[in-house]
């Protein structure tokens, strides 16, 4: 019987104020899973199906426009 791999769950996501971003691009430099992009009303986003939860483009943001939340997923794998 093969063992199957649990798929690990963050403890965090990372999401981007649009509204506090002031497009300097130091999230998406930092970036090296080319989880922050561009969207289509031409603000900064994270995509957290690339993102790997390193934290970098938090630390890079010097107007705090990226916050670190709770992932509610990793929260209820907890509580089962």
């Amino acid at each position: 019987m093969a063992d199957e791999k649990k798929k690990k769950i963050p403890k965090f996501n990372f999401i981007l104020d649009a509204d506090s971003c002031m497009a300097c691009a130091a999230c998406e430099w930092e970036c090296a899973d080319d989880a922050v992009y561009v969207d289509d009303t031409v603000n900064y986003a994270i995509d957290l199906n690339n993102c790997k939860r390193c934290g970098r483009c938090y630390r890079a943001c010097p107007v705090d426009a990226i916050s670190r939340i709770p992932n509610p997923e990793y929260q209820a794998a907890q509580a089962n």
